[in-house]
């Protein structure tokens, strides 16, 4: 079995915390940079490490009133960590795709993708920490909307979207963003909120009439199941499977986007034939075993955003191309170490590559 997974994408993705000493008379204020991640019954990445942290900041006298200035401590947190794939599951697949899996582990161990704090199950926790635990109702129907604004956007700019909504509602309502408060807004409203997003007006539609469905139909909550998700408007299996996971705890299927769906059938992970990403899912759910179904889309497409991107893959930073894993990597890149010129692009990425960079300098 996989060692239990640390820290995942799938929730948020907390990289640092400052902590601003003030002057005499000032408070002291503590600033979050990045986001936070919360899972489960566990104590957190985020509250274990927020603890050290504060701990080892040290202690102001404010009795002293020596002339001082505001300092600012900064602290790196531990980046994302995904179990690695087991060797006795090498047969369950095509050949090595257990290497091909560990490799991108390590890759994915060295920066933070834009799906790690504003992907869709992490977002509500990026906007409101700490609200899955709080507020798990809330939260599901958080992901919902973000799931189903997500389908030709960018997770920077549907972030942006839900931002917009969250301080909209929460001027106008008193619990904020929610059902209640949505549900309230005509669809032209809902637009005013999300019109960057892509096709924001069908959107906006389906927005407003699934509202009404789950306060007729399922009081006020999401459903459990995902023959009943993908009956409401503008919800697919992709977007079904990943709501169950994250906002239940329901592990029955893979949810896949354009970059899972890409990967797999460049590494030969499904068949020719997988032309769309629900062909993709069933093939790919054949053989790779059930305890990596919920790690695989975060994993893959944080991958995929940054590293392997479409049209202009990085393959001389990436492990599976210097390692001759990857059949169509490009040899170009490959020649030779990084040069400065070629790291100044690199760093024009979704992420920030430093560490992967400094391997190849």
């Amino acid at each position: 079995m996989p060692s239990k997974r640390v820290l995942s994408p799938s929730f948020n993705a907390l990289t640092k915390k400052k902590k601003l000493v003030g002057a005499p008379g000032e408070p002291n204020v503590t600033k979050i940079t990045g986001s936070t991640r919360v899972k489960g019954d566990e104590m957190t990445r985020k509250e274990s490490a927020y603890r050290a942290i504060d701990d080892s900041v040290p202690e102001i006298d404010n009795n002293d009133h020596s002339a001082r200035v505001k300092v600012e401590f900064e602290y790196e947190l531990p980046p994302n960590v995904f179990p690695k794939a087991d060797p006795e599951d090498i047969n369950a697949g095509p050949p090595a795709w257990t290497t091909i899996y560990n490799e991108i582990v390590e890759m994915r161990s060295k920066f933070h993708a834009p799906v790690d704090g504003q992907g869709c199950e992490s977002m509500p926790n990026t906007i409101t920490p700490g609200l899955k635990l709080s507020d798990p109702k809330r939260y599901r129907f958080q992901l919902l909307i973000s799931l189903m604004l997500s389908s030709q956007t960018k997770d920077e700019v549907n972030y942006d979207a839900m931002v917009n909504l969250n301080t909209g509602l929460g001027n106008k309502h008193a619990q904020g963003f929610c059902l209640e408060a949505m549900s309230q807004l005509s669809p032209p409203e809902i637009d005013s909120y999300i019109c960057k997003v892509g096709f924001h007006n069908r959107k906006a539609q389906y927005i407003a009439k699934t509202c009404q469905i789950l306060k007729s139909e399922f009081d006020g909550d999401i459903p459990k199941t995902i023959e009943e998700i993908v009956k409401l408007p503008g919800v697919g299996p992709k977007m079904g499977y990943l709501l169950l996971q994250a906002g239940w705890g329901i592990n029955s299927g893979i949810g896949v986007d354009v970059h899972l769906h890409r990967l797999a059938l460049l590494w030969g992970w499904v068949s020719k034939k997988a032309t769309t990403p629900e062909k993709c899912r069933l093939e790919l759910e054949s053989w790779i075993p059930k305890k990596y179904w919920s790690d695989i889309n975060p994993l893959i497409v944080g991958f995929g955003q940054v590293v392997c991107v479409p049209r202009a893959s990085n393959c001389d930073i990436c492990a599976l191309g210097r390692k001759g894993l990857c059949s169509a990597a490009n040899k170009n890149l490959l020649r030779g170490p990084v040069t400065e010129e070629r790291k100044a692009k690199l760093m024009k990425q979704r992420a920030d590559l430093t560490t992967l960079i400094n391997q190849y300098l």
